[in-house]
């Protein structure tokens, strides 16, 4: 009897957590990819404004001047991030490729943006800054409860006090420990997010907001 008992209980919280990820999932994720993409974009500023290489600073600029003039201009902003990508040193390969994401995701497709992103973490040749953070960028673009843990072994290294992306990764791995109905697990993240005072006001705020839904 015991054992039924238990069993209930897990199907319980599995359903609890299946109703959470649906509700607030999506939502987290993109808030969170927000946050991560403005701060790639402050990171690409840095490398166009301190890099010796004119022409490529020059080229990444006119490409996202493109960008900005709005979707008519998609197609020739793409074209201009692959000639980045096929003559640019490393760092600005890596960043024609987060453009292309940013693109492709504003036209709703995922999987080209996760191929660009796939791109930038499988190539040795780009700072491995740039490398984790595509890994995130995956996670965050392409999470459900199928490929959950498959992608939490993926952020696990990044997860670690020293890397630039810590606090994003531990998140990330909260919101798809909820989508894989392991809500132990996502409540301890949560909740040391949540006391974390390194970790950005509006990550805490959002670890809270989960915490509350995981334990309704």
């Amino acid at each position: 009897m015991v054992d039924i008992f238990q069993e209930v209980e897990e199907d319980l919280k599995r359903e609890r957590a299946e109703r959470i990820w649906r509700k607030y999932g999506k939502v987290i994720v993109a808030v969170a990819a927000v946050i991560v993409l403005g701060v790639a974009g402050r990171e690409g500023w840095k490398t166009y404004e301190h890099s010796t290489r004119v022409e490529d600073g020059t080229r990444f600029a006119n490409a996202l001047e493109l960008v900005n003039a709005g979707p008519d201009k998609s197609q020739a902003a793409l074209d201009a991030f692959d000639t980045i990508i096929a003559k640019g040193d490393d760092g600005f390969v890596a960043l024609g490729h987060f453009q292309k994401a940013r693109i492709y995701l504003s036209q709703n497709d995922t999987d080209k943006a996760v191929t660009e992103l796939e791109a930038i973490a499988a190539d040795k040749d780009v700072d491995q800054v740039y490398r984790d953070l595509a890994v995130i960028q995956i996670a965050m673009n392409s999470a459900s409860a199928q490929n959950a843990d498959a992608l939490i072994a993926r952020l696990e290294p990044i997860a670690v006090p020293e890397n630039t992306w810590y606090h994003s990764a531990r998140e990330m791995i909260a919101v798809l420990n909820i989508a894989a109905g392991k809500t132990e697990e996502a409540k301890s993240l949560l909740t040391e997010l949540a006391d974390d005072k390194t970790a950005p006001a509006d990550m805490r705020g959002r670890a809270n907001e989960l915490l509350k839904a995981i334990k309704a």
